[in-house]
């Protein structure tokens, strides 16, 4: 290969290259102004966060609203968003790894059926049967308790969560299982021997998936927990907004930053998991 084929390959791998680029910065340009608008907002002096025109670079650094966002009840709200979310996420895996399993290796026309009727509701939004279960929860004593709204986000969640993981059970070789029942292994066995350890990562996807809505949901927390010591991460944030009096800026844009970390967390520790739960869930064989 001469030197002049090699400079006409680099300068197309080049152009190839632009459009890809041109899409991140575009994205970058969209998504990072809010970001960065919001972390400015919240070094800044309470004075400096309604200055106009506004400033960017925040001078002096104040670093106070971080301390002074730190109060019992905004951590009572986050304890919740975590009780809430971690709860979901074990009931709604114990619940839907079966009930995937299951789908996908006993199939007919009535399992077809069940799996279409899933699909359908998991569309109709959560608000419509909002009203029904406030009224059942209040007769049964059952409103802000966290089993109760635990047991929402699962319900909410279960539909999305079954078809999802279904589509991993789906590329496990039958083969495998088969053997392993001629070995003996009854199929709670396979299920927690085999199936299990080979879905690994669309398990975690789909836990990852389940967090961050519940994290970030608003509805449930305003309509089925009446108290305020049962809100939710999501609620103390509009808390500053429809309750606050005088500057409350540099609060907010400290509490959405702190409120926006344990998804971040999420994602840097289960970012492994997280893309290959994406990728391998479409392959087939």
């Amino acid at each position: 290969m001469n030197v002049a084929t090699a400079r006409r390959r680099r300068l197309g791998k080049l152009l190839r290259a632009v459009p890809a680029w041109i899409y991140i910065v575009l994205s970058a340009a969209i998504v990072l102004p809010p970001v960065a608008w919001i972390l400015s907002t919240a070094l800044k002096l309470d004075e400096d966060t309604i200055k106009f025109p506004p400033v960017w670079i925040p001078n002096p650094i104040n670093f106070d609203t971080f301390g002074r966002i730190y109060t019992t009840t905004n951590v009572r709200f986050f304890v919740n968003s975590l009780i809430y979310a971690g709860g979901s996420i074990v009931l709604a895996l114990a619940i839907c790894i079966p009930a995937a399993y299951v789908a996908t290796r006993y199939r007919g026309r009535r399992m077809e059926a069940v799996m279409t009727g899933i699909l359908v509701f998991s569309m109709v939004p959560a608000i419509v049967v909002f009203i029904a279960l406030y009224s059942m929860f209040v007769k049964t004593a059952l409103i802000n308790t966290y089993p109760m709204l635990i047991v929402v986000y699962t319900a909410i969640i279960s539909g999305q969560t079954i078809l999802f993981l279904r589509n991993f059970i789906e590329n496990i070789p039958v083969e495998i299982e088969e053997a392993a029942a001629i070995d003996g292994c009854s199929r709670l066995q396979i299920l927690w021997r085999i199936v299990i350890p080979l879905i690994r990562p669309g398990i975690a996807a789909i836990a990852i998936f389940i967090f961050v809505f519940v994290w970030n949901d608003f509805l449930v927390g305003t309509v089925l927990a009446t108290t305020e010591d049962m809100k939710t991460v999501q609620n103390g944030i509009v808390r500053y907004i429809t309750t606050g009096f005088g500057n409350f800026w540099g609060l907010f844009s400290a509490f959405v930053i702190f409120a926006f970390i344990p998804v971040l967390a999420v994602f840097a520790a289960f970012q492994r998991w997280f893309i290959a739960g994406l990728t391998s869930g479409g392959v087939k064989g």
